[in-house]
């Protein structure tokens, strides 16, 4: 019976993630949460946009639902969307309303991402 209720928690869970495909745009803009006024613009020739983009590559399955705000880490602004990465998930926003949005969430690694979330080091 356990087993049973294993497989179907599994099941569940798997079944609430949705696959994404995020594209960034050619040049996005990051901004920091440390309190600085500070934009950095990144390029598909910089390593930190490759990484990033390489990452949302690998990663289109795994997102969850969520809303709410998320403090700290680097904010990166790419066309309608938002990229908030910080030590332990990565959040993407709907940036369409007059506030951005929190719609999808997916948790990280402590190493994954380290060129963006030190962008600024």
């Amino acid at each position: 019976m356990s087993r049973i209720l294993i497989i179907l928690s599994a099941l569940l869970l798997a079944g609430c993630s949705k696959p994404l495909d995020i594209q960034l745009e050619p040049e996005v803009h990051v901004f920091l949460s440390n309190g600085s006024e500070q934009r950095i613009r990144l390029t598909p020739e910089d390593k930190a946009y490759a990484v990033l983009n390489e990452w949302l590559r690998t990663h289109r399955s795994g997102w969850y639902s969520t809303s709410g705000r998320y403090p700290g880490g680097v904010y990166i602004k790419s066309g309608d969307s938002g990229i908030q990465i910080t030590d332990t998930h990565v959040v993407l926003y709907s940036t369409t309303p007059p506030k951005p949005k929190a719609i999808y969430i997916q948790k990280i690694g402590k190493g994954d991402l380290r060129e963006i979330r030190n962008i600024d080091k």
